[in-house]
């Protein structure tokens, strides 16, 4: 066989190696998994929970993992991460002033995206998905914090997310206020992922464990106890998972991280 033959059957048989593109079918990249943390009330734990979960996550999967603060009118995920003034926020790049890749910043392995305390102007409601999704494609996970209650500032934070949990205490009040999320997130077809009890003194005018899961109806994936370390970490800025690892809410929050990324990597 001749050189030119050969150099012709081997661009025959490279040909055939490549991959065919038949019609109809196209090759997506694995994307984010957009999970939400949501509360009907405020001061149940639900940025605690955020910044604790995804820190935990980062660490167990070398990065890969993006909190980010989508509470507008209020942020205060910053606080929990020492960042008190960020130089760039969520706000940036809602303006249109910077690409929101601009915005990340790093906090020891795991990327967030905070907001600004000092914000200004009035908040709109705003396509977060639209905004997020250049970056779908750089993480396995993304974590939302979202404002409490179930406003327009809210429900466009719960529609971005492909699954939520639900951070509730087990008190009366709290209980029969988190029902208002759940009628939410079913009313926008967002899937519930499961309930977080935080803050569980085990006091007698406490809800049992099991009422609260009977009263929601759904999986209870973490109890986390009341911590005074928590509050503790808080006014250091520093996360109770590296405040005070061994504290009985840094394990709890470690066990739910854990989960949580087991559930990722399973989707």
């Amino acid at each position: 066989m001749g050189a030119g033959a050969q150099k012709a059957k081997s661009r025959e048989l490279l040909s055939l190696l490549k991959p065919s593109k038949e019609p109809g079918i196209e090759i997506k990249q694995k994307r984010a998994m957009i999970l939400g943390v949501f509360s009907c009330k405020g001061g149940v734990g639900k940025t605690t929970t955020l910044a604790n979960v995804s820190l935990s996550m980062s660490q167990l999967s070398k990065g890969n993992v993006l909190a980010i603060d989508a509470n507008l009118s209020a942020p205060n995920l910053g606080l929990h991460f020492g960042e008190l003034d960020p130089k760039l926020t969520i706000h940036d790049a809602l303006a249109g002033e910077v690409p929101v890749e601009k915005v990340i910043l790093d906090y020891h392995g795991l990327d967030v995206i905070l907001g600004s305390i000092a914000y200004g102007e009035e908040v709109h409601l705003v396509d977060l998905k639209g905004l997020l999704d250049p970056l779908r494609s750089k993480y396995k996970v993304i974590l939302i914090d979202s404002a409490p209650g179930i406003g327009s500032e809210v429900i466009a934070a719960m529609k971005t997310c492909d699954e939520i949990i639900i951070v509730t205490n087990p008190e009366i009040p709290t209980v029969a206020s988190t029902l208002k999320t759940f009628r939410a997130a079913e009313r926008y077809k967002v899937p519930i992922l499961g309930v977080v009890v935080n803050k569980v003194r085990n006091e007698p005018f406490e809800l049992p464990i099991k009422d609260v899961k009977k009263a929601l109806g759904w999986p209870i994936i973490s109890v986390v106890p009341e911590d005074i370390k928590v509050r503790e970490a808080t006014a250091a800025g520093i996360p109770v998972v590296s405040y005070d690892p061994k504290s009985p809410a840094a394990v709890e929050f470690r066990k739910l991280g854990e989960f949580l990324a087991k559930h990722v990597v399973k989707s």
